[in-house]
């Protein structure tokens, strides 16, 4: 498998790195657009059950990785900068809601993520920062690190 993740795993920011054979604004499109996502977000294709974007600052942003009788399991968050095919800086919690109502929510975290042209395709680089726990940055490390390679799938399918 590809290593996207450039830092060690527990270290307190988390970057990754990817190249990508599609324009800027085709990288944009599948990190904003709620039915691309779906095709490669999470730890492997198509394993995400719903998403809703609100493209604007302040929008929020909410991702359902799974469910069942007991809890389902997301991510969301709010839009804090948009640059049109070139940025997205964005909050992120992870979610867990309890059958009974009740839900459990990570301390927010920070997700950067930039888009630059290269070639004929784009660089895509992420920054995830200001996570709590050594535990959870080792988990986001190796989720990011599946997801990009989702995404590297995904384009490549379309070639």
């Amino acid at each position: 498998m590809l290593e996207f993740v450039k830092t060690e795993p527990g270290d307190e920011i988390i970057v990754v790195e990817g190249y990508f054979a599609v324009t800027p604004k085709q990288m944009f499109e599948a990190w904003t657009n709620p039915e691309i996502i779906k095709k490669w977000f999470g730890r492997k294709e198509n394993s995400l059950h719903s998403a809703e974007v609100d493209l604007c600052k302040d929008g929020a942003w909410r991702f359902l990785v799974s469910s069942d009788d007991e809890k389902t399991v997301g991510f969301e968050g709010a839009y804090i900068e948009i640059e049109t095919d070139r940025k997205l800086v964005f909050s992120w919690s992870r979610t867990i809601t309890f059958a009974n109502g009740e839900k459990e929510l990570s301390p927010a975290s920070r997700v950067e993520v930039v888009f630059s042209p290269h070639g004929s395709g784009t660089n895509v680089v992420l920054h995830h920062s200001s996570i709590q726990s050594e535990d959870e940055r080792t988990g986001f490390s190796g989720g990011w690190n599946m997801t990009f390679g989702s995404l590297a799938r995904l384009f490549a399918d379309q070639e």
